[in-house]
């Protein structure tokens, strides 16, 4: 039996690394429409994949950092957000490896905070962002891909849209 533990990540805009600056990264969840689908003869309801909802996600800011939201202001230029993560596999002789897990996002914010201020407590500052393109790795390997732009989506390697692409024309 393995047991896998992930206690602490790294956040990354355009390549500037945040060690420490972000307090907390919220991903987004890659949810999939479902569309409700009754039949005559059916006695039951069938909900049929339709489509990937917006993908958004947040990050809480320790404390104010011009070079991020230099970066987050801009509503019109994409960034890439990159969350390294470290996933410590555990078995019956303890820690038997580690390997990375990595999220690379793209996307805008779309929501950045002025600032929460409260007597002798800590100002927090949440900035909200709009993905169109994720892809996560493990260890080195792809386990999924979408790009809303070019409609792709990727589990492990196989395209679950080429057939539409084909279908429609694109």
């Amino acid at each position: 039996m393995q047991v896998n533990v992930i206690y602490n990540a790294n956040v990354y805009i355009n390549g500037n690394n945040l060690l420490g600056q972000a307090q907390e990264i919220k991903l987004p969840d890659v949810e999939i429409s479902q569309d409700e689908y009754k039949g005559l003869g059916l006695v039951g309801t069938i909900k049929l994949p339709s489509g990937v909802e917006a993908l958004e996600g947040e990050i809480t800011w320790n404390s104010f950092y011009e070079d991020a939201f230099k970066m987050a202001y801009h509503p019109f230029k994409a960034v890439q957000i990159m969350v390294r993560a470290d996933i410590q596999k555990h078995d019956a002789q303890g820690l038997a490896a580690e390997v990375p897990l990595v999220t690379i996002l793209t996307g805008n914010f779309s929501k950045n905070p002025l600032g929460s201020y409260k007597p002798k407590e800590r100002a927090e500052f949440a900035s909200t962002f709009q993905a169109h393109e994720v892809r996560q790795l493990i260890d080195g390997k792809e386990v999924l891909y979408f790009n809303a732009f070019k409609n792709e989506y990727r589990v492990n390697g196989t395209d679950a849209l080429a057939n539409f692409r084909r279908v429609v024309g694109a």
